[in-house]
C-alpha cells in the first residue's frame, strides 16, 4: 500500500491511495479545478478540495496546490497543470523553467 505523509498545521497525516480512492467514490468535488486538477476515475479534481474530503478536515494550513497535487501524483494518480499559450499558439514557458542552450547559461 502507498502511503504519502504531509505535515498540515504542524502535524503529521498520511494518506493512502485507497483512502483517496474511498472519499472520492462518497463524494462529489465542491469547486471546478481551474489550474491545477487531480483525476479521479472520470471525474477532475482540485488538488486542494480533493486533500480537503480525504482527510475530513477543511484547515489545509500552508498546503498549496503543487504541494496537494505532488502528494497525490506520488499515491499514482494523474495530475494535470493549466497550460498558458501564446499568441502565436505556443506554449508559454516562464523564462525561469525554458532550457539552456549552454550549460549555466538561459536563452
Amino acid at each position: 500500500m502507498t502511503t504519502h505523509t504531509l505535515t498540515i498545521n504542524g502535524e503529521k497525516v498520511a494518506i493512502t491511495r485507497e483512502s483517496v480512492l474511498v472519499a472520492a467514490a462518497d463524494a462529489r468535488p465542491n469547486v471546478r479545478p481551474h489550474r491545477h486538477g487531480v483525476l479521479i476515475g472520470s471525474v477532475l479534481w482540485a488538488p486542494k478540495d480533493l486533500l480537503r474530503t480525504v482527510i475530513g478536515n477543511d484547515d489545509l494550513g500552508n498546503v498549496d496546490s503543487p504541494r496537494a497535487m505532488k502528494a497525490f501524483n506520488i499515491l499514482g494518480f494523474q495530475t494535470f497543470t493549466e497550460t498558458v499559450y501564446t499568441a502565436d499558439g505556443l506554449p508559454f514557458v516562464h523564462p525561469d523553467n525554458q532550457l539552456r542552450t549552454q550549460e549555466g547559461a538561459r536563452p
